[in-house]
Order: structure tokens, then C-alpha cells, then sequence
């Protein structure tokens, strides 16, 4: 294990006070990632440093910030694969949610677009493990054989975000429309959606994504999709609520065909032929 020098420039912001960039330097191992770097830069040389961790491991979120211009997670995000041997590493807040303290953003919005998809944080217990524990449990227990589905991608369900919102700060619509509901928001949606066949529910949930600020907003730069860390691919649960809104859309013009009566106009009503003074 080798020791390096990593220079950070780090966006720091106090309310009433105009945003500017400090650089620091701390010795950290060629195996850290871009969290040791803060650890470090908290521990060593300024107290004052705010920034969200926790897990450590990609599980929680918290710590979503841009490592040079891109949207990353700092606790997987290795330093050596940011750090180009010489220029500082650049650490900035999320885009498109107000500035807190440094690279603390205010994530309210994101909540509030999960709230209105109705959609829990929290996932039921699984049906099954991917791999059994029996063997760890007693002595002499056989293991059981998990069973996996053949269309296993058909399960990389929404529950799988972790909250950390790199999407809606990837977004360049989010940038144009503070109302946008966002990829999260209308990956939510599409999930509640899978979730329910209440006609009420899907009216509502439907509705949503069908709004001004909906599906149709989205430019289609997929560009959540490319920075998602946990692959949910919320452009492509957008791209599948578009689909599903045409299809009604179709079935509900096709049964308004159906009942309007057909009428044919070939000119002027036919009625007595105008005859003349002889009669013929």
C-alpha cells in the first residue's frame, strides 16, 4: 500500500456568506476512496467541513455529491480513478436543490416526489435470499437451493434506489422546471404502478405522470439513467409509463369510434324533381 498526497477543492458555502472553494491537501492510501479524502480533510484540517455519510458502502445514499463535475457516490468512488496525478479532485454539491452548508443539500424536494407517488421507502421482507444461510444456522441442516428466475432482469425493481438523488441532479429538465416531478418522482410512479390494478389508483398515479410537469417534460437524455449507482434506470421507467399512457390513449380514442354513429353525406337531400310548365 502506497501513501499519496490528494490535493481537494472542496465548494464551501455558509448562509449569508458568498460561495467560494478551499483546497486542501491530505495523505491518504492508493486504495482509498474520495470519503477517506473527506474523513481526512475533517479530522486534519478543518472541523468546520459539512458533508452527509454513513454506510460507507453504497446502501444509504447520503454522501451523493459531484467529483469533478459528475455525479458520484464519494464512498465507492476510488481516488485513484478521479485523480488525474496532478490537479485537485473537485467536490461540489448536488445540482437543482438548494445549498445547506458546503456539500449539504436540502433534499426535500426528492422526499416530496416520493410522497406524492405514494411510494414507501421501505421494501417488505423478501420472498428469498440470493444465497441460503441455512448451512451457518445448525449443524447437520442441509441448505436449501435457492431458486432464481429465468427473466431475473424483470426484477431489478425501483426499491432497489437508495435515496441518494443523483438522478434529479443529472437531470437537465430539473435545471428548466423546479416543478418537474423528476426521474425518481416518475420512477416511483411507475412502480406504484406495477403495484396496484385499483382503478383509482392507476387513475391517479397515471394522472400524475400524464401532468404538466410529468413524462412529457423529460427530454429523453437519459442522462439519470448514466449516473444512477444502483442501476434502477429511471429514464427507462419513464419510457415505459410514455408507452403505457399512448396505449390508453389509443384504446380510449378506439372505443369513442365505436359508438359514434356513421353518418355519409353525398351532397343535397334528394326530393322532387322541379317540373316544368308543360308538365315533363
Amino acid at each position: 500500500m502506497k501513501m499519496l498526497e490528494i490535493p481537494l477543492q472542496i465548494f464551501r458555502y455558509r448562509e449569508g456568506e458568498p460561495p467560494h472553494y478551499d483546497i486542501f491537501t491530505v495523505q491518504v492510501a492508493d486504495t482509498a476512496h474520495v470519503i477517506d479524502a473527506m474523513d481526512a480533510v475533517w479530522a486534519t484540517r478543518d472541523r468546520s467541513f459539512t458533508f452527509r455519510r454513513a454506510c460507507h458502502h453504497s446502501s444509504c445514499g447520503s454522501c451523493s455529491l459531484r467529483i469533478n463535475g459528475v455525479e458520484k457516490l464519494p464512498c465507492i468512488t476510488r481516488v485513484m480513478d478521479v485523480w488525474d496525478g496532478h490537479a485537485p479532485v473537485r467536490l461540489d454539491p448536488l445540482r437543482n436543490f438548494p445549498v445547506v452548508s458546503d456539500l449539504v443539500v436540502d433534499v426535500t424536494a426528492f422526499f416530496q416526489r416520493m410522497s406524492a407517488a405514494d411510494m414507501t421507502i421501505t421494501r417488505n421482507a423478501e420472498p428469498s435470499l440470493p444465497l441460503s444461510v441455512d448451512d451457518l444456522a445448525v449443524t447437520g441442516v442441509l441448505s436449501r437451493p435457492v431458486e432464481v428466475p429465468e427473466s431475473l432482469s424483470r426484477f431489478n425493481r425501483f426499491e432497489n434506489c437508495i435515496e441518494c438523488a443523483i438522478c434529479m441532479s443529472a437531470c437537465p429538465t430539473m435545471a428548466t422546471d423546479e416543478k418537474f416531478l423528476g426521474p425518481a418522482g416518475l420512477a416511483a410512479i411507475y412502480r406504484a404502478r406495477q403495484k396496484t390494478d385499483n382503478p383509482s389508483d392507476v387513475a391517479h398515479l397515471l394522472g400524475l405522470a400524464d401532468g404538466e410537469h410529468g413524462v412529457w417534460r423529460c427530454h429523453s437524455a437519459f442522462e439519470c439513467t448514466a449516473a444512477c449507482p444502483q442501476a434502477v434506470d429511471p429514464a427507462g421507467k419513464i419510457m415505459a409509463l410514455r408507452r403505457e399512457l399512448i396505449a390508453r390513449r389509443f384504446k380510449v380514442a378506439a372505443r369513442a369510434a365505436a359508438v359514434v354513429p356513421r353518418t355519409r353525406n353525398y351532397g343535397a337531400p334528394a326530393g322532387p324533381t322541379k317540373q316544368g310548365g308543360n308538365g315533363v
